[in-house]
């Protein structure tokens, strides 16, 4: 079992009321395309996935870098990252939801994951 902790930016005070470090539970043989769709659409312990809002998307970073676009209304995952790899090869141990034309702080994130 893999876990990746996960968290995003809240949208507005009542969305708030859930940030937290989610911690996702995926299977050893799980690829980044899989993790993707957690982020997306919930499930494995993550129960605060990306909202499902206008046309707001989404740029997924985690502590090797910045590696997928999401959007749930243009239906769309594009990964920077081949899809395909496994987490356990890409050494993934957290990711963190940035609405799009935003760029987070690494070193606010690396501290937010370390607890």
């Amino acid at each position: 079992m893999i876990t990746v902790k996960f968290s995003r930016r809240a949208l507005c005070m009542g969305d708030d009321v859930n940030n937290g470090v989610y911690r996702i539970k995926m299977a050893d043989g799980a690829s980044l395309g899989d993790l993707m769709e957690v982020i997306l659409h919930g499930g494995s312990g993550n129960g605060w996935p990306v909202p499902q809002t206008s046309e707001i998307g989404w740029v997924i970073y985690a502590n090797i870098g910045k590696i997928a676009d999401v959007s749930h209304d243009k239906k769309r995952i594009v990964c920077y990252v081949d899809e395909k790899m496994q987490l356990s090869a890409l050494g993934i141990a957290w990711t963190f939801g940035e609405r799009q034309g935003k760029e987070p702080d690494m070193t606010w994130l690396a501290r937010l994951f370390a607890e």
